[in-house]
């Protein structure tokens, strides 16, 4: 029981300890409300790889997206055919390459900052487009170069409004593409 109650006060404190710019500004999840959406936090950084069942009538180039937060890298993101095989040339792609292809059809359109600086600009979003913008506190990874927060911007439809914790409205989060803040 007390440590139930010490991992429930660590958590308070990471989640409060991330920059917040306000109450509904972004979806704020931590480690465990994350892994059903198919993002995996660790000490290692967040990784995520899917394949969107969708992709064609998404008009996806790719089926797959794969993409990493790790120490020395901000975002890297890899766009690939589900036959494609994954070749690890670091540490990250290893165990990208090793993680589980999720098959869901929401999937991240936008990676960023709070700022709205995109390291995965989707061109093809229309200015009207709504978004899930989820925001992932990397301080929880315990990387040490590693206290911002990454923006992911998920496609939203019903199994992820399905997926999202108990009591978190999808509607009152969804907003258009974040324009950069100076």
């Amino acid at each position: 029981m007390k440590s139930k109650i010490f991992l429930a006060v660590i958590l308070l404190v990471t989640i409060s300890s991330c920059t917040k710019t306000s109450k509904h500004d972004f979806l704020y999840l931590n480690a465990v409300q994350l892994k059903p959406l198919g993002i995996e936090l660790n000490d290692k950084g967040v990784f995520y790889k899917n394949e969107n069942p969708n992709w064609k009538s998404d008009h996806e180039k790719y089926a797959c997206l794969a993409f990493y937060c790790v120490n020395d890298n901000y975002v890297s993101t890899i766009h690939f055919d589900a036959t494609d095989t994954l070749n690890a040339k670091n540490c990250a792609d290893s165990i990208i390459a090793g993680n589980d292809l999720t098959k869901n059809d929401f999937y991240p359109l936008l990676i960023g900052n709070t700022k709205g600086i995109q390291s995965l600009d989707n061109k093809n979003i229309s200015a009207d487009m709504k978004l899930l913008p989820i925001a992932i506190c990397m301080e929880e990874t315990r990387l040490s170069n590693r206290k911002d927060t990454v923006v992911v911007w998920l496609k939203p439809t019903e199994s992820l409004k399905k997926l999202l914790p108990e009591g978190i409205q999808m509607d009152d989060y969804l907003q258009t593409k974040m324009q950069v803040k100076k």
